[in-house]
C-alpha cells in the first residue's frame, strides 16, 4: 500500500534511477527478443507491452536500443 509518487522516489533513493526508466528499458529488452525470435509486426509487440502506440514504442525504442525498432530486426534476422 504505497502511492505510485512514493514507490517513484523510494525506487530512485534505492538505485539511483527512475522508476519509469527502469520500466522502459524493460519493455525494449522483451521488444528485443520479440524481434528476434518471432515474426510479430511491430504494431502486435507495441500493443502487447502496453505503448500508447506503435510511434511510442518506436520513439522508446530508439532512445534505448540506438535505432529503430525493424532496423533491429534486419539486423537480426535468424
Amino acid at each position: 500500500f504505497i502511492s505510485r509518487s512514493r514507490l517513484s522516489v523510494k525506487f530512485k533513493q534505492e538505485t539511483g534511477e527512475k522508476l519509469v526508466d527502469f520500466i522502459l528499458k524493460e519493455k525494449v529488452t522483451e521488444a528485443k527478443r520479440l524481434l528476434r525470435y518471432t515474426d510479430k509486426p511491430v504494431s502486435a509487440i507495441s500493443a502487447y507491452l502496453g505503448f500508447s502506440s506503435q510511434s511510442h514504442l518506436t520513439h522508446v525504442f530508439k532512445k534505448y536500443a540506438g535505432c529503430l525498432p525493424n532496423e533491429y530486426r534486419k539486423r537480426h534476422e535468424r
